[in-house]
């Protein structure tokens, strides 16, 4: 009796199609050197890596786990090929019996049930929880991806997967169908599987991955990346229960029977039936040969993936290099920790229905239903024919059917332990949903996986989880181009309980990004520095340029001086367009007929050998001018723009009264020099010369001193003892005005604080305040004179001295003449060095003497 026919027609059919694919690469799937690998759990993990370009030429993964059963090592004799095995007694004995004694192979040739109940055990028990398994094969061929650049990277890839899936078993259905319904302890029981199902499908992918970093700040680090997936179906099969109850009466017979039941498969599979009119009867073979053949619409998938880094020491992995500064290093990992999310295998394919797909109801409740009507049933053409016979049947079910890719999400934590050391957790989850009965599934998943991580060597110790698998642990290594692994020490080794196992192998071309090299540390790389051995600039691709100035060292005739290029790198610190090694005078803007020294005045003498560099002049007065041409030069001339003797200083005495022109103030007449070269007036004409009239301005008898007897001022100090008898003042101050402090102190402070340039009559910035305070205050006493008397020390010619000191009272007076003072209310007086008020020994006492002072005059 074939009552699970259906059961094993689709499981066979799903095996029989299964070409070997890898899947998930435990072990290697989180490697940092992963490349082009790494991109089934994280789509954007191919930028940002280690690679400048990875090829997988070829890699399988093949895994199959379930929890119905578990295969027990401990009774086997040998290791797995040994244990099969039968040495040549036993061989030319069917019997399994040797001559002469037992062979300890003999128990493991016994017929097939015999060896099925002494070395597998059911894992069915009545209550306990759904069984399964999963069968999932992937082959990559020809894998590659690459950088455009260092934020952008392609992949590409070609992969042929078969996924089977049989889901949601209760035990006791698996006891049922072991013992062919003979179990007595569940008769009589309602029983319900709901949501059983059996899902197969083998497929192609052609996909097209592209990652990029999307933010890149120092210590925070983001990337994100899709892959886009053209789907290819090579064939399908289904079947799926919904509210499954049952409850046996017996072996043939059930008291009740209910469900909603889909199965189906792809119509490819007919001409393997016998249901349509092709005369190919290749079978399975024929069907692998067909795995290029698209069986279904094209199919669109998707994975989607973002990647999170915390790089708290990022400063150790930049780097300047070829003209670029704030690289990262390439060849190296900058996390201390890593998160990663993706979503895969979002979409899926269409396939046209075969002729024996159905869809039917079966509702048969407290009566006996005969179950012997599957009795003879062969093939699949017999069991449907009892379906469409027995049971209601959906006629309006469509044509097609939409297969779902195995959807899942995905979270990658990675911990970078120290050196080449790394933790990884990853965890896989499901996002298929039960009720949808076209689809292929993985399971949920944990894995842990810690490894040894270096870019030609890996090995890691995956330790996982899933229900079907249960807590396995195995080992992946890279070896080079090489990639190995398998996922569970058990079944490798033969030890322990074998419920399933998992394996994979590869081979890849990975071309590293290498560290950078600057064997002489000048920041330009060895590949493009021309002058590797010496230090230089990337300007001159490492060649040096010792000065810095642009012009690198083979060029410059001064490589240790920053100079120009018109000069072949020499310096011209004056800017005169002579370089400093052909300029006398480098630090100071010259001519070239001067071998780059200067001529300030223009006179055609160098600065070097001109006495009066500022000023044009004759060369035989070495360079220093002769204004008024009277054959002594200026600086020794006391009236520069005056022609006179040289016994005069070159100053002229017209009236020949013994006082120079320009201090006599009637140089056409003979005067005395206490008068300054004038005649003595009789100002007030009461017949008494000013020189010898105590009143110059009022007349007076001479027999009172030309002093009036009156008060003309009224203070009550008669005129003659008056030193001010047209103020009024008191007699303590022998009749003058007495200044308020505030005045005293203007007047001081514009005497203390004025000085001159030395030599000269130009009156210093920092004086020029207090004369503005001091014009301030003579325009608000428009009734004060002011008397400026000039003075000198003794260094020079006495007749020089008496120039300059008229000179600078007269400055004082033109100074305040610009400040609005008219200049008949101030009289100029000059000593030269006549009048000293300290000694002239000390620089301290010369200093004192040279001085212009300031008196107020009232009358």
């Amino acid at each position: 009796m074939k009552k699970r026919l259906l059961l094993f027609a689709l499981l066979v059919t799903a095996f029989a199609t299964s070409t070997l694919t890898a899947q998930s690469y435990l072990g290697v799937h989180s490697s940092n050197y992963g490349g082009i690998m790494n991109a089934d759990l994280q789509p954007a993990s191919i930028v940002d890596n280690r690679f400048v370009v990875d090829i997988n030429l070829f890699s399988v993964n093949t895994s199959v786990w379930q929890n119905a059963k578990y295969f027990d090592t401990g009774n086997m004799p040998k290791w797995w090929a040994k244990s099969f095995k039968a040495d040549e007694a036993t061989a030319s004995n069917s019997g399994g019996v040797v001559e002469g004694g037992s062979n300890p192979y003999n128990d493991w040739m016994l017929p097939d049930s015999t060896f099925y109940e002494r070395n597998f055990f059911s894992l069915s028990n009545p209550g306990g929880k759904p069984r399964g398994m999963i069968f999932s094969n992937q082959i990559d061929i020809l894998n590659f991806m690459f950088h455009i650049n260092p934020k952008i990277a392609i992949g590409f890839s070609f992969k042929n997967r078969v996924n089977v899936s049989l889901t949601n078993v209760s035990p006791e259905l698996l006891r049922l169908a072991e013992t062919g319904l003979e179990d007595e302890d569940l008769w009589h029981i309602e029983l319900e599987d709901n949501f059983l199902t059996l899902n197969t499908m083998a497929w192609n992918e052609y996909g097209i991955n592209y990652a990029q970093v999307a933010y890149d700040k120092e210590e925070h680090f983001i990337k994100v990346g899709g892959r886009i997936k053209f789907l290819q179906g090579i064939a399908a099969g289904y079947m799926h229960t919904d509210a499954f109850r049952y409850e046996l009466y017996n072996a043939d017979t059930s008291y009740t029977l209910q469900g909603r039941f889909d199965y189906g498969y792809s119509k490819n599979f007919d001409q393997y039936l016998g249901n349509d009119n092709s005369n190919n009867t290749g079978g399975s073979s024929s069907l692998l040969g067909d795995m290029f053949k698209s069986n279904s619409k094209l199919g669109i998938g998707l994975d989607l993936g973002v990647v999170y880094e915390w790089r708290p020491d990022w400063e150790e992995y930049k780097y300047d290099m070829d003209g670029e500064t704030n690289l990262w290093r390439r060849d190296k990992e900058k996390y201390k920790i890593r998160v990663g999310a993706s979503v895969l295998d979002i979409g899926g394919m269409k396939f046209e229905k075969g002729g024996y797909s159905r869809d039917f109801t079966v509702d048969e409740t407290n009566k006996l239903y005969d179950l012997t009507i599957f009795n003879g049933v062969s093939s699949l053409e017999e069991f449907d024919s009892v379906i469409v016979n027995n049971f209601d049947v959906d006629e309006s079910d469509p044509g097609t059917f939409f297969m779902n890719l195995p959807t899942s999400a995905s979270i990658q934590i990675d911990y970078h332990i120290w050196n080449d050391f790394y933790v990884n957790f990853t965890g896989i989850f499901s996002l298929t949903s039960k009720k949808n009965p076209h689809k292929v599934i993985v399971p949920h998943q944990f894995v842990l996986n810690p490894s040894y991580d270096y870019k030609w060597f890996g090995l890691s110790v995956p330790l996982s989880y899933n229900k079907y698998s249960g807590f396995k642990a195995g080992l992946g290594a890279r070896l080079g181009p090489i990639t190995i692994g398998f996922t569970d020490w058990n079944s490798l080794l033969a030890t322990g309980k074998v419920r399933g196992t998992e394996f994979y192998m590869g081979l890849r071309v990975p071309i590293l990004y290498g560290r950078p090299k600057d064997a002489d540390a000048d920041k330009v790389s060895d590949k493009k520095d021309e002058c590797p051995e010496v230090p230089g600039v990337w300007a001159f691709r490492g060649c040096p340029d010792t000065d810095n100035d642009g012009i690198q060292d083979t060029e410059d005739e001064c490589p240790t001086e920053p100079g120009l290029e018109i000069f072949n790198g020499c310096p011209d610190t004056d800017n005169d367009s002579i370089p400093d090694k052909d300029d006398k005078c480098p630090e100071v803007a010259g001519l070239k007929q001067f071998d780059g020294c200067p001529d300030t005045d223009g006179d055609g003498i160098q600065d070097q050998e001109d006495e009066c560099p500022e000023e044009a002049g004759l060369a035989e007065f070495n360079g220093c001018p002769d204004t008024d041409g009277d054959g002594i030069p200026d600086f020794k001339d006391a009236c520069p723009e005056v022609a006179g003797p040289t016994e005069l200083d070159g100053c002229p005495d017209t009236d020949e009264d013994g006082i120079l022109d320009y201090l006599d103030e009637c140089p056409t007449e003979a005067g005395p020099r206490e008068n300054n070269g004038c005649p003595w007036p009789d100002t007030d004409g009461d017949g008494i010369l000013d020189k010898d009239d105590k009143c110059p301005y009022i007349a007076g008898p001479a027999r009172n001193q030309g002093c009036p007897y009156e008060d003309t001022d009224g203070d009550g100090v008669i005129d003659l003892e008056d030193e001010c008898p047209n103020t009024a003042g008191p007699v303590e101050n022998k009749g003058c005005p007495v200044l308020e402090k505030e005045e005293e102190e203007i007047l001081k402070t514009a005497f203390d604080n004025l000085e001159f340039l030395t030599g000269k009559s130009v009156i210093v910035e920092e004086s020029k305040p207090s004369l503005i305070e001091l014009a301030g205050l003579l325009k608000k006493k428009s009734e004060w004179k002011l008397q400026i008397a000039g003075h000198t020390d003794n260094v020079g010619k006495a007749q020089s001295n008496l120039v300059l000191s008229k000179k600078r009272a007269e400055a004082v007076r033109d100074f305040l003449v610009e400040q609005g003072i008219e200049s008949d209310r101030m009289n100029v007086l000059y000593f030269g060095q006549t009048q000293p008020i300290d000694t002239n020994d000390t620089p301290e006492g010369r200093q004192r003497n040279r001085r212009v002072e300031m008196t107020i005059i009232f009358n």
